[in-house]
């Protein structure tokens, strides 16, 4: 059965906002315009970038959860305070309806209502390029998503060195203890290699209170090859695998934490849940004329309770690519395609069932106009195809249907002077209904008419930066402002994430309204950080919220380095405010918090090759769980309480 969707009402509204674009009165604020103004990081140095430019070391963080890398860029926050539950959220739009790649692979899965869908191991990253919201027909998804990429031996080799090792060990006192160890070579002329080994202990830890959180105790292994060969100046191929493992005494709902489980006398048992990737990219690199990246990939997750197995399999393929064309007007054409076959299927002592494919498809191409030097417009236009298999042997009933459509965006850019500028945008959403979950069969009934989700993502804002200004060295300053319209969604809680016993249906419109903002400080030795969002959904039937809305919350951050001592101190603070939902139908109050983190770094002169950090989490052992977790009157997922962490680094 095929089948095309496009929102009418969706058309009107990207032609009345293109319309006000071309007369300049719209802004919006985009990590682009201080491209340039990157510094180099150091050989472990993580990247990360979200609407404004953050330049950020994971080390200094001692990042062992997603939530400590993310959770103080605005509009992103990390659900889950278990490894295995730990889910991204943007703008209160959870994993499964994000864009989420680990080296340009999908992590588009759903795998467990009481389990996340996300294995990634933050020590291990190079970069993180973070959307939020769908501001380009380059991005899927209903709210943005997130691109991690790993480090490979050409990122870690000094020019003239053929061969250099790191090993790291780390110590929590709450609780968990652990190490990784790295060797990259250049082999030949042409050829490098990376290994990669990194293995963490994990104990049940204590919250803000003294409780113990149970079903904690585990083991978490990532394992990494990679194999590059440098063809000539211009083109590269790179092989790798890699293989991640989360294995420990949990229980089976763990995303409910350990006060619900022990009060329903709910026993742990031995989890094993696995991430094995295998990809394969080249890189073209032509100057203005070609800037190519593609890469074929198959990616696999699997939980494994008992003996009983969930599998997930991706096999895809993904090109990326940009020219620039001069002229009178200069054109930058961004251009490429991406898709994957996907099957799901349930494993019972060796037999297969519950099997469901689907198949991915989008071909895109957006142009950058520089319409003058202060003013740029980048219209896009994106093709999609999704076609979705499912079957519940429960009811009998199935689903077998393909959606297509076109989406369009719309951006702009002004150059007010040179420390303002101005952007808009407006980029149209489509994406088809997600697979039934992996690690379950239970009854499901299918809505024949099922629609895909689609919508438009509107922002405007303004960006500011200027140097020695009111005494500082430098500030900044950026402001995005957002309305996300979402028609016809399909609510991941009542086919997966909590409730899986239910049917495919539309379950109407949704609207998103917020703001984002970041103001950035620089005075001689000492960096500040300040950041806040707000983000509240409403259906247009009943009035809830998206289950996991997380609200208003804040972040400051401050660091300053004692140079003469070779040490630099960190403090984060994050604040997220109660906030009163209505959701099913129920009342749910998701009581506020205030978390204080603080980390010093010493990098000795003496020897510098070697790093110590030490640092404590949650200073004042708050008690509290993340707007994102799952939450109700039965169900706190609390996190860990004051956790002293050091740990050290050599590189030889």
């Amino acid at each position: 059965m095929i089948s095309t969707y496009s929102s009418p009402l969706a058309r009107t509204h990207v032609a009345i906002v293109i319309s006000t674009l071309l007369t300049g009165f719209s802004f919006n604020a985009t990590a682009a315009d201080t491209t340039d103004k990157i510094e180099k990081i150091e050989v472990w140095g993580t990247t990360i970038t979200n609407g404004s430019l953050l330049q950020d070391d994971i080390e200094k963080r001692q990042a062992d959860h997603l939530s400590d890398l993310l959770r103080d860029q605005a509009g992103i926050d990390v659900g889950g305070s278990h490894s295995m539950v730990q889910g991204i959220n943007i703008r209160g739009v959870d994993e499964l309806d994000l864009n989420i790649t680990v080296d340009g692979v999908t992590q588009n899965n759903n795998m467990f209502h009481h389990s996340g869908n996300l294995l990634i191991n933050a020590d291990i990253l190079k970069a993180v390029d973070i959307n939020v919201g769908t501001n380009s027909v380059l991005t899927g998804g209903l709210s943005g998503g997130v691109a991690f990429e790993t480090k490979d031996a050409a990122d870690l080799l000094d020019p003239q060195q053929d061969f250099g090792a790191r090993v790291h060990a780390d110590y929590s006192t709450n609780d968990s203890v652990g190490g990784s160890a790295t060797v990259y070579a250049q082999l030949t002329d042409s050829i490098d290699a990376l290994g990669y080994l990194t293995y963490t202990d994990r104990h049940n830890f204590d919250d803000g209170d003294g409780n113990e959180v149970q079903g904690n105790e585990g083991e978490i292994t990532n394992g990494i090859v990679k194999l590059g060969w440098d063809v000539d100046d211009n083109s590269r191929f790179e092989l790798s695998y890699d293989k991640y493992t989360d294995q420990g005494d949990y229980y089976i709902k763990t995303n409910f934490g350990s006060n619900y489980n022990e009060n329903n006398q709910l026993e742990t048992q031995e989890i094993e849940y696995t991430r094995t990737t295998v990809s394969l990219a080249y890189e073209l690199d032509l100057g203005d004329m070609l800037n190519l990246r593609t890469s074929l990939y198959q990616n696999e997750l699997s939980y494994m309770p008992t003996d009983t197995e969930g599998q997930s399999t991706h096999t895809g393929y993904t090109v990326l690519a940009e020219s620039v064309v001069q002229g009178n007007v200069v054109h930058t054409l961004r251009y490429g395609a991406e898709g994957y076959e996907q099957t799901s299927k349930l494993i019972e002592q060796g037999i297969t069932s519950n099997e469901e494919t689907a198949d991915s498809h989008a071909i895109y191409l957006e142009d950058e106009i520089a319409v003058t030097n202060k003013l740029s417009v980048t219209p896009g236009i994106r093709y999609n195809h999704y076609k979705a298999d499912m079957f519940s042997p429960g009811t009998g009933d199935s689903l077998d249907k393909t959606w297509t459509d076109f989406t369009f965006g719309l951006a702009t850019k002004y150059l007010v002077n040179d420390q303002w500028t101005v952007t808009a945008g407006a980029t149209e959403l489509f994406k088809g209904s997600g697979l039934r979950e992996t690690y379950t069969d239970y009854d499901t009934t299918f809505d024949q008419d099922l629609k895909a989700e689609t919508g438009v993502n509107y922002t405007v804002g303004a960006a500011y930066q200027q140097y020695n200004v009111f005494g500082l060295d430098r500030i900044g300053f950026s402001v995005d402002v957002f309305r996300t319209e979402i028609n016809d969604y399909i609510d991941n809680w009542s086919v997966g994430k909590g409730n899986p016993v239910g049917e495919y249906v539309n379950s109407g419109d949704y609207v998103i309204k917020g703001v984002e903002s970041t103001l950035t400080m620089r005075k001689d030795d000492l960096n500040a950080r300040l950041t806040y969002s707000s983000s509240n959904s409403e259906s247009q039937e009943t009035g809830e919220v998206l289950r996991y809305e997380v609200g208003d919350s804040l972040s400051l951050g401050l660091a300053y380095e004692f140079t003469e001592y070779d040490v630099n101190v960190n403090w984060t603070t994050l604040v997220t405010l109660s906030d009163d939902v209505v959701y099913g139908g129920a009342d749910i109050n998701k009581k506020g918090f205030d978390v204080h983190n603080i980390s010093a770094q010493w990098l000795p002169a003496s020897a510098p090759d070697l790093t110590l950090t030490f640092g404590i989490e949650n200073l004042l052992d708050e008690q509290y769980y993340s707007h994102a977790s799952y939450t109700s009157d039965t169900v706190q997922d609390y996190e860990s309480g004051r956790n002293f962490k050091i740990s050290a680094s050599y590189i030889f």
